[in-house]
């Protein structure tokens, strides 16, 4: 798990990110990020992808927050709330290509019915890898 605290002044071209958001999807990596409420939201920046780990976040199952600086600590406490009550569910990849797959996870209508209130989280893709990753080693 990587928490970033930052105001998000930067922005990466969309390649660049995806390489990184896929060194996190060959890996159980989750990325959570807490962005200073008060700094300025960044828009497109000449091609570049902005708001970095939000998209970070949103690719690796974790939560991008805004907050205050006072609210920092609530944020804090969510993040580790959620890695309290994580599950983890594991599968034998039909391919070991080191490719992106599309990933889905859903409840049984039972489940619904039995845990009202459950939110389910999780990353919408994966690279399956038949080794870890280089870096990893």
């Amino acid at each position: 798990m990587i928490v970033f605290l930052h105001g998000d002044y930067t922005g990466q071209p969309r390649q660049e990110l995806d390489k990184l958001v896929d060194d996190f999807l060959e890996t159980v990596g989750i990325v959570f990020g807490v962005r200073n409420s008060q700094s300025p939201l960044l828009h497109s920046l000449g091609g570049e992808q902005a708001e970095i780990l939000h998209y970070m976040a949103k690719h690796t199952g974790g939560q991008y927050f805004s907050a205050s600086p006072s609210g920092y600590a609530a944020a804090l406490e969510a993040v580790l709330t959620q890695l309290h009550f994580r599950y983890e569910l594991g599968f034998t990849p039909s391919e070991i290509d080191g490719k992106r797959h599309e990933l889905k996870v859903e409840l049984t209508k039972t489940a619904k019915k039995k845990h009202k209130g459950v939110r389910l989280k999780f990353r919408p893709e994966y690279i399956p890898l038949s080794e870890g990753p280089e870096w990893a080693h």
